[in-house]
């Protein structure tokens, strides 16, 4: 069975004016979280949270999301992981609903085997605030064995027709990223994503430049096929964060880009790693898109 990345949302991700036109180009699937009865219902409108645009939205989706019912239940984990995080809660007013996404990932049905959840952010605020990530100082990066902080970061394509409805975005993204040859390439980038972050360790600078450059032909790609389609795009980026293993490198790891692909490892440290995945398959990681570079990116190009 061929592995695949489900995204988590909010109970709010769908009120955003282009709401999973980029996830959907991203995930394999999205679980989203819905009201849990009529009464919810209610409570979700005073909430400003928009259930009727959520049905449209999902509408569109079709088979690409999976409803999970905002019940009693789930509320509580996420109250219990909000309080506990409440010094966060307090700097970052849209922790909240981050911690709403990390509820999601510990509620997927056992019968989906293999399947990695990441967790989605909107912005790179978000997620440092969320993963304490930080420019490293001088004695925080291991010199010779021991995990570092590694920032991954890639293009990526959305439809963005300025004279398309946001429905229509949706519905060319949703037909878009749906076709075979689509989700093979994107499971071919998350496949290398997850060899990147196992645990053999990189032990030299060749060995990032060579990831990055695997990385920039499975993107380019990708936009051979996007091309072909004869549609308007816009570029975004898709930053992700995680830990690997350092073996007895020969010498100091400096970033590697290469046009569309960018890695940096040892340059930043994170305070803690969300604890995400199934049956701790994969390594912790998270990742935020965004319409610019971040992390130094810019500069190594």
């Amino acid at each position: 069975m061929s592995r695949q990345v489900w995204g988590t949302c909010s109970v709010k991700d769908h009120c955003d004016p282009r709401a999973f036109v980029s996830e959907v180009m991203l995930y394999d699937r999205l679980v989203v979280p819905v009201p849990a009865d009529d009464d919810d219902r209610i409570r979700w409108t005073v909430n400003g949270w928009d259930p009727e645009r959520q049905d449209k939205v999902l509408e569109i989706l079709g088979k690409r999301a999976r409803t999970v019912p905002w019940d009693a239940e789930r509320e509580t984990k996420w109250k219990k992981r909000y309080d506990a995080r409440a010094d966060i809660a307090a700097g970052t007013p849209d922790w909240a609903f981050a911690a709403t996404r990390l509820v999601l990932t510990e509620d997927l049905p056992r019968f989906v085997t293999g399947v990695q959840v990441v967790s989605n952010y909107t912005n790179v605020p978000e997620m440092e605030s969320e993963i304490g990530l930080r420019p490293a100082g001088d004695n925080e990066v291991p010199l010779y064995g021991g995990a570092a902080v590694a920032i991954i970061g890639h293009e990526f394509f959305v439809p963005d027709d300025p004279n398309w409805t946001y429905e229509d975005l949706l519905k060319e993204a949703v037909e878009l990223s749906s076709e075979t040859d689509a989700g093979l390439k994107r499971r071919a980038f998350w496949r290398w994503q997850r060899e990147f972050f196992n645990d053999q360790g990189i032990t030299d600078q060749s060995s990032i430049d060579e990831a990055v450059a695997e990385m920039h032909d499975l993107i380019e790609l990708e936009k051979k096929r996007i091309r072909k389609k004869n549609i308007i795009t816009s570029v975004r980026y898709a930053m992700l964060a995680g830990s690997v293993t350092l073996g007895a490198i020969g010498g100091p790891l400096t970033a590697a880009a290469l046009g569309t692909a960018f890695v940096s490892i040892g340059q930043f440290v994170a305070d803690r790693f969300s604890e995400i995945g199934v049956d701790g398959v994969d390594k912790p990681v998270c990742l935020v898109n965004d319409i610019q570079k971040h992390f130094g990116w810019s500069d190594v190009n």
